[in-house]
């Protein structure tokens, strides 16, 4: 029971702090879940980022579900979806309400636009944390730069590109093992 407990506050307040949408949440994610209370570690999380990115809905509340999953089955996946997103619902349910009368408030404006700044430094501080635990072998660097040039530069869809990566990521992985290559380790 106080497990439960812990993960309903822990991903309530997760679920208070995800301005900016999943990406922006997930150094908010990583220190709760890894450092804080070690219900993971970085190449788990990794893993279920990966995962929430290619399911269907909010990475935050599919990551949360998974996590809560694995801490405490389906009791505890129930408890993390719900209580992540507790706070959403209840701050669109009190925005809907408020911002009508100060949409053209130039001081809201300017506000928001400050909100996009610190998500922009949250999901750059996101990509520097995934980028040292995903990124063991000059190669990945290069398939990393290729699903980026898709995304910014074609109109591939990208669930497509997640699929290409996916099968790429485990060709090079299965013969970096057959060949028994370290030499070119990042690290």
């Amino acid at each position: 029971m106080k497990l439960f407990l812990e993960m309903f506050i822990t991903f309530f307040k997760i679920g208070c702090l995800a301005f900016g949408g999943g990406y922006a949440v997930v150094a908010i994610l990583q220190k709760e879940v890894v450092e804080i209370k070690q219900w993971v570690d970085n190449d788990e999380l990794t893993d279920i980022m990966a995962i929430s990115q290619t399911l269907p809905g909010i990475i935050s509340v599919n990551s949360a579900t998974m996590i809560g999953y694995r801490k405490k089955g389906i009791p505890g996946a129930i408890i993390a979806t719900v209580s992540s997103i507790l706070p959403t619902f209840f701050l669109i349910l009190l925005l809907t309400f408020v911002i009508w009368g100060v949409t053209d408030n130039v001081f809201v404006r300017k506000a928001f636009t400050g909100i996009l700044l610190g998500v922009d430094a949250l999901i750059l501080s996101t990509v520097k944390k995934t980028w040292k635990t995903a990124v063991k072998h000059y190669s990945d660097i290069v398939l990393a730069l290729l699903a980026t040039a898709l995304m910014l530069f074609t109109k591939v869809n990208v669930v497509f590109i997640l699929l290409l990566m996916a099968g790429l990521g485990l060709s090079k992985n299965l013969y970096l093992m057959r060949a028994g290559d370290k030499q070119n380790d990042v690290r």
